[in-house]
């Protein structure tokens, strides 16, 4: 049994390994913008991405209240 359990974490973590060099290549044109989100303070690469992945790339996008962004954001 455990070494039943042990196989499928070890193909979990394979799966994953996998899945954020996919999520590497297909955002990588974006690098620029994924640092900008990463040097805010509790933000790391990986939410960067996330975050890129849900709000999308236009900078020219304003938000005239913060709570609209919230909003947004939160969905």
């Amino acid at each position: 049994m455990i070494k039943t359990i042990l196989s499928h974490i070890d193909f979990l973590t394979g799966q994953i390994e996998m899945l954020d060099q996919e999520v590497a290549e297909r955002v990588k044109d974006y690098q620029e913008d994924i640092d900008i989100r990463d040097s805010i303070l509790g933000i790391a690469q990986k939410m960067a991405q996330q975050m890129l992945a849900e709000l999308g790339t236009d900078r020219t996008k304003k938000w005239r209240y913060l709570r609209h962004f919230h909003l947004y954001a939160s969905g």
